[in-house]
């Protein structure tokens, strides 16, 4: 059998990926095993283990892949200035965030540190993830201030830090720590927006 090309494995290996993160969305991250993915897929064990080393591999991988789908849902939200309302976005933005399917993130505290640290610096995935999160709510309010949503005297680079920090550290803490609901974050956001918004003409 000739061997894959670089371009096949890669086919392979992303195929895979999607496989593992449908079933770890409806059966939880304690049902991926190389076992189930292979029945998922609809492939041998052993041609998983041509692609991926062991499970912490694969666990990783679908981390990084969550990451880059955050990352370019992050910027593609960030190009829509200028439509809905500014609350509505900045709610839409935290959503983004909070409420996204990332079971390998979730369970990103149970991999290997050094391994999934070293991963992610190598990650053009999890590059577009960091640079999403310092850079989309800045870029948004830049653009609704160009056009005239935001008050010109506004810093979107300052407003942009804190919202993104805040979202972000709902999200790094966890569902155990002190947090608002929902329903208090969208009404929070709301009064950033309400702060912010240019007056109506």
């Amino acid at each position: 059998m000739p061997r894959r090309t670089p371009e096949q494995t890669e086919r392979l290996r992303a195929d895979l990926i999607g496989h593992a993160r449908v079933l770890m969305r409806r059966d939880g991250a304690s049902a991926l095993t190389m076992q189930r993915l292979a029945s998922e897929a609809g492939c041998a064990v052993g041609l998983i283990y041509k692609v991926f080393a062991d499970r912490e591999e694969l666990m990783i991988e679908i981390a990084v892949s969550e990451l880059g789908d955050l990352g370019h849902r992050m910027a593609a939200w960030a190009a829509e200035s200028g439509t809905r309302t500014i609350s509505e976005n900045l709610d839409a933005y935290a959503s983004i965030l909070l409420d996204a399917e990332t079971p390998a993130l979730v369970h990103a505290e149970s991999l290997p540190g050094e391994r999934l640290t070293t991963r992610f610096a190598e990650s053009a995935e999890a590059s577009t993830f960091f640079d999403a999160l310092g850079s989309a709510v800045t870029d948004y309010l830049g653009g609704e201030q160009r056009a005239g949503r935001v008050r010109r005297e506004v810093d979107p680079a300052a407003f942009g830090f804190m919202i993104a920090g805040a979202i972000h550290n709902l999200l790094a803490s966890g569902p155990g720590h002190p947090r608002p609901t929902r329903a208090q974050l969208s009404r929070y956001l709301s009064a950033v927006a309400t702060t912010i918004e240019s007056p109506p003409a």
